[in-house]
């Protein structure tokens, strides 16, 4: 009976753990663990790539590096390349051409863009892009209600019962401007790509919502018309989407609540057959067999970094957007689809786990309770990534293991607590994951021995090599590792200096939390003495590797104070003591955006706001960091306050100040004197560099009275 007793003790703690474990990863901190449990299906995709012949079905017709060498900048090339292109491929007998372009009107060439319609309308099978896109106040971007004026949109949207049509994400504005194009074409398709939250291509929305009104996917479009669909219907209950034909089902495709098909990737890059654009536009001469397009599907696209359609997929960061449409049409014509366990399925695998181990590790001696668990977790992993590879159905590997680490440490954490080592039991566990002050706090405050924490106004710090990878390839692994512990001491030790606390170090990189865990001053202050005593101590550093022949590193500084959720982030028993959310991404989005000003410290308003009396410092910009809406002000840091400042110095502000200000005003001319004067001060100074240079850009196109002034990051 004691047995019995003590094993339904160990399953109701498996149970709690899995109910926890659960609420915290589909609902808590769903996005934080989806992007985990994304990476291991990112790993389950490269690892199923097996090596196999080009795919010669799906033709992509590449603007590459070789045709913008070959032809010209693409900008640049006439309307007509793509009238040849277009001509060339239907006359070789192309099942279906595909443009992932968007195109706009030609005002100088109108002709062109005639003789283009044209050819797109004689062809007959020509499928173009179509883009959406949410309203945007802040740019005067305001929600249309409906497509734009002469769109024969009835030839190329669907429609589905109500309920369906909200599964689908709805978009305000219809982006594409070529109307004439897009009604001589024998089908429309959006080009819109929904990243995962970590930035991630992993599926695709099969329609887009505009008005009411479903416009399918490029891919999916061409599907559609090669199979012959007449009808649709989405199966809410069961998550599928059918195609039919005369009343009869084509075929059913598995999406999630949201319409989207995960992608089944044919391969790596260049697993279809590319074909650069300037041997097709060329193929008399360079000999190219129209035949190699008879009956294949064309995609139109590019792969070149310039044209900004690369994007991040499971296996590549910068993978072309056409051949992700390629890669949906394949899985699509495959009719090789992936699906992922349903919800409720996975709450109840993960009780399953829970009740199983309790009842085992109840009983256990620490040695083999670790066994156990490391060998069920190895098992676990081993069993569903061969169903990943057999049937590809998705089950979840973190939630699980999770699971597991969760059972084993409540189970742990109950016999503990009945033999009263509660407090050994904290110390233990916490000491390896975080620093001592941190480990002493949660002593003395046991109640904030949990997921999440509180939140609190601190400011970050980020700081970054500039150039580091350069220089990591010319250094030996021992030089470098030497050159990079001298330099993260020394960095470290100020942060310290100042009450900062470490957060990370991501190889030359370091993170830095000020006011957290406990508040010491004015911490908005602190960290900038810290990134101005780092800059000062990086001098005398770079003398010394000078005369040792070292690379000398200069470092780029971004520092942000706000609002943010301060304490243990992770699972329940493993966490790093940390800070999230939006005042520390743009912390980090200031690091980078140095290079575009040639600064080297950037801080943003809110910790200027908080140190302004005690530090010296020159308004920089509005920016508008990628990934967010309103812009911020930033300024350079320059100095402290209790050091001073000298004449040059002060001259330099103020010149810079005004030439700013007359900036704002459109006022070229007068802006770039007063840049001027300030490069006969500090010739290598680097924001007036870039804003004369702005100055002769907008001075030759005017921005236009509805000019904000505000600067827009195009990278991260």
């Amino acid at each position: 009976m004691k047995v019995l007793k003590k094993m339904l003790i160990g399953a109701a703690w498996g149970v709690l753990a899995a109910v926890l474990v659960w609420l915290l990863t589909h609902y808590v901190a769903k996005d934080l663990f989806y992007a985990y449990e994304a990476k291991t299906y990112d790993w389950r995709i490269k690892k199923k790539f097996e090596p196999k012949p080009t795919i010669d079905d799906i033709i992509v017709v590449d603007i590459d590096a070789r045709a913008n060498q070959l032809l010209g900048k693409y900008s640049q090339w006439p309307r007509t390349y793509h009238s040849q292109i277009v001509d060339f491929l239907h006359k070789a007998g192309a099942m279906a051409i595909g443009l992932d372009i968007i195109y706009d009107k030609d005002i100088w060439h109108p002709d062109q863009d005639v003789q283009f319609v044209k050819t797109v309308r004689n062809a007959g099978n020509v499928y173009t892009a179509v883009y959406f896109a949410q309203a945007d106040s802040d740019n005067w971007r305001p929600v249309m209600k409906s497509e734009p004026k002469g769109f024969d949109a009835s030839r190329f949207y669907y429609t589905l019962p109500p309920e369906a049509d909200a599964v689908f994400p709805r978009e305000d504005r219809f982006e594409s401007e070529f109307i004439d194009l897009l009604n001589a074409s024998r089908g429309v398709g959006n080009v819109n790509f929904t990243a995962d939250v970590d930035g991630v291509i992993r599926r695709i929305n099969l329609f887009t919502n505009f008005n009411h009104h479903l416009y399918p996917t490029l891919g999916f479009k061409i599907f559609m018309d090669a199979i012959g669909t007449d009808s649709l219907h989405y199966d809410l209950k069961n998550s599928f989407l059918e195609l039919y034909r005369q009343g009869s089902l084509l075929t059913k495709i598995p999406v999630d609540d949201h319409g989207n098909m995960l992608i089944n990737w044919a391969g790596p890059f260049k697993s279809f057959r590319y074909i650069s654009f300037y041997d097709v536009l060329k193929a008399k001469e360079r000999h190219l067999p129209p035949e190699i397009f008879k009956n294949r599907i064309v995609l139109l696209g590019t792969s070149l970094p310039g044209l900004f359609d690369l994007r991040s997929v499971p296996f590549q960061s910068a993978f072309p957007g056409v051949e992700i449409h390629a890669n949906i049409l394949y899985t699509l014509f495959t009719q090789n689809f992936i699906t992922k366990m349903k919800s409720n399925t996975t709450f109840l695998l993960l009780v399953l786990i829970g009740i199983v181990l309790g009842a085992i590790l109840i009983f256990t001696r620490p040695l083999v309770s670790y066994l156990t668990i490391i060998l069920s977790g190895i098992a676990y992993v081993i069993v569903v990534t061969i169903i990943f590879f057999e049937s590809n159905y998705w089950i979840e590997i973190v939630a699980p293991l999770v699971t597991i680490v969760v059972a084993f440490s409540f189970v742990y954490v109950y016999r503990y607590v009945t033999e009263e080592k509660n407090k050994r039991f904290i110390r233990s566990a916490f000491s390896h994951f975080v620093t001592k002050s941190v480990v002493d706090e949660l002593l003395a405050k046991p109640d904030k021995i949990k997921l999440g924490g509180e939140k609190k106004i601190c400011t970050v710090l980020f700081s970054d090599v500039a150039g580091f990878t350069t220089i990591s390839e010319n250094l030996e692994p021992e030089e470098l590792v030497q050159l990079l512990n001298e330099y993260l001491t020394e960095m470290t030790n100020i942060v310290f200096k100042y009450d900062g606390m470490l957060d990370k170090y991501e190889g030359d990189a370091i993170m830095a939390v000020f006011g957290a865990p406990i508040a010491r001053g004015n911490h908005a202050y602190q960290a900038c003495a810290t990134a101005i005593e780092m800059q000062e101590r990086l001098v005398s550093m770079r003398e010394q590797w000078h005369k040792q022949g070292k690379p000398e590193l200069r470092v780029r500084i971004g520092i942000n104070t706000g609002p943010m959720v301060v304490g243990n982030m992770g699972s329940e028993t493993r966490f790093d003591y940390t800070v999230m959310g939006d005042s520390v991404n743009l912390g980090a989005r200031l690091e980078p955006a140095n290079k575009i000003y040639g600064t080297y410290i950037m801080i943003g308003d809110g910790t200027y706001q908080m140190a302004k009396d005690l530090i010296i410092a020159r308004p920089l910009d509005l920016l508008r960091v990628k990934g967010k809406t309103k812009p911020v002000q930033v300024y350079e840091l320059m100095g402290l306050m209790e050091r001073g400042a000298n004449d040059e110095m002060m001259r330099i502000i103020d010149l810079f100040r005004k030439g700013f200000e007359l900036y704002l005003q459109q006022n070229w001319d007068e802006a770039m004197n007063y840049f001027q004067q300030v490069l006969t001060i500090r010739p290598d100074d680097g924001p007036s560099k870039t804003y004369i240079q702005r100055c002769q850009i907008f001075k030759e196109n005017p921005p236009g009275e509805t000019w904000d002034g505000v600067y827009s990051m195009k990278t991260k």
